[in-house]
Formats: C-alpha cells, structure tokens, sequence
C-alpha cells in the first residue's frame, strides 16, 4: 500500500525568483512581437498574464476536446467586442481583436480547458502581453446548441463560443490564421486519448500534488524543481531556466499542463519543466511521482522537497 502523502504548505523560495525570470522573458517578448510578423517564425512564450482560478472537479462524461479546435466567436466575455474570434488548434490559440491578434497556449479534457496568454501582434502588441481576465479565469467547458460555454471554477460562464464569421487577415499574422483550422492526422494525434496509468502506479489527486518536487537522483548541487500551486498555477525550473504554467487533475491521474515562456541557457540539469509540460498521466510509486506523456511512456521521477 502506497503512504497517502498530506499536501504540505507551499514553498515560497521559489516565487521570487520565477517572478524575476518572467519579468525579463515579458520584456523580451513585448520586443519581438512588436516586430515579428506571427507565421513568419516562431513565437515565443510567456507566463500566464494573472492568477488562475482554481482547478475544478472532475465530472463523469464530458466531451471530446478534439471538438474544440475550430474558429469561434466569441460572445458574453467582460470587456470584449463583438468582432472577437477564439481559434482553438493543436495547444495554440489566437484571440483576435480589433486591435489584432493574441497568442496563447491551452489544453484540455473532458471538462477541463486551461490556457495562458504568451504574446501579441499588431496592434494588440502594447507594453506587456495583454491580460484576459476572463480567460485566465476559465477552468472548465461544457456544450450548447451553437457551440461551447466556457466557464470558471464555481460554473460561472465566462465566454460564449459559435461559429460566426471570422476576423479580417492584418499585415502582422500569417493568412491562415484568419481561418479555421484543417483538423488533420496531427491534430488527432496532439488529441489521441491516454492509455491507463500502467501498474504498480496509484493516480495522484490534486491535493496530493500541491507543494514543491525535485527529481530523484538528480546531480549533486542541482536546483531542479518544480511547485503546483492550490491557485492552479505551477513554475520550475531545470536548474538554470524557468518555465510555468496552468495545472489540472482529471478522471484516474490523468494531467493537463500548460506551459509557458523558457529561457534558453544550456546546462547539464535535469529537464523537470519539460516533464511537467509534456505529462498527461501521473501517478504515485511509494512516494515517488511519476510523470508519463500521453503514450505512457514515463518521462521522469520526483520526490517531495523538503
């Protein structure tokens, strides 16, 4: 029997420094996008604009998310236009606006949804990446007749999706981009369904993976880890670059992360922030965590810190 492990308070030695890392990753950001038209190389990503709202519970049923992926008007949501498109592909987003367009990341299951704002162009692109209340505060989703209700942590609708039009293409995004996306043999692939969590593996609940983790065995003097925060947020870092993030837990330890803006310094760490993004299973081993990709395929181990 594995030792049910009590979710200890959070570590506040990592908060600093991550809000350092991101600070400078937002200014870096704000300068390439003002001049880099999106399509024409890769953007980079940030950190959630704000604080998400809490993970939800888990329901039986829900959808498919692969439904999803689709060009959507958005309708409901605080302080947006009515010339407001959500388009949904493969773990990217873009919002467009009068102003332009937004990037972003998100992921989700049969309930969950869960994205964080990376950048901007055109006009959108002003200062910091533009902050979306109501988007950082969604956490769940659920049909209608027209389309989709994305909703917060206590039901409440936070925005309306259907199929309604589309935004007219701007000088700083590629074309295709003002269209739906061609749901393709990639896309079934980013959305395949996860295998169960194989034996002797127990599936984690969310209380159980609050608190701060480092990887077991890693080299001596390494400062690898990572922290799930009770907000719904999670940073770690490889020992030299930090990375961030959205966190759910659905169904039998099935994961959803998204993952935000990393730094690109080389080093011989351990890549934990890599393992948080890519995992889609984990489960406990004693009082190991184990993280699994969407295959099953185990992608690391961790202990909790001290």
């Amino acid at each position: 029997m594995r030792r049910r492990l009590r979710a200890p308070a959070l570590a506040p030695a990592l908060a600093p420094a991550l809000a350092l890392a991101l600070a400078l990753a937002t200014v870096a950001l704000v300068a390439g996008c003002a001049s880099d038209p999106v399509g024409e190389s890769q953007p980079p990503v940030a950190q959630p604009s704000a604080a998400p709202s809490p993970t939800p519970v888990a329901t039986p049923g829900g959808s498919q998310p692969i439904e999803l992926v689709g060009l959507w008007r958005v309708s409901g949501a605080e302080g947006e236009s009515d010339q407001t498109w959500l388009r949904l592909e493969a773990g990217q987003f873009q919002l467009w606006r009068d102003c332009g367009m937004i990037q972003g990341s998100w992921n989700a299951g049969r309930r969950v949804f869960l994205a964080v704002v990376i950048g901007a162009s055109g006009g959108c692109a002003v200062g910091a990446p533009p902050e979306i209340p109501w988007l950082d505060s969604v956490s769940a989703y659920e049909p209608t007749e027209a389309g989709w209700r994305l909703t917060d942590a206590a039901g409440g609708v936070m925005a309306s999706l259907a199929i309604d039009g589309a935004p007219e293409p701007i000088d700083t995004a590629a074309g295709f981009y003002a269209e739906p996306p061609v749901i393709d043999d990639s896309i079934r692939a980013a959305f395949q369904p996860v295998p169960a969590l194989p034996d002797p593996l127990e599936p984690v609940s969310t209380a159980e993976l609050l608190g701060r983790w480092t990887p077991i065995d890693a080299p001596e003097g390494t400062d690898a880890q990572v922290e799930f925060r009770d907000s719904g947020s999670w940073g770690g870092s490889d020992g030299c670059n930090f990375n961030g993030g959205r966190w759910a837990i659905e169904g039998e330890g099935e994961m959803l992360t998204t993952s935000g803006f990393s730094t690109l310094i080389g080093c011989g760490n351990v890549p934990v922030p890599s393992w948080v993004a890519s995992a889609r299973l984990a489960g406990f081993d004693r009082d190991q965590l184990v993280l699994l990709d969407v295959s099953g395929t185990e992608l690391g181990r961790l202990q909790r810190a001290d």
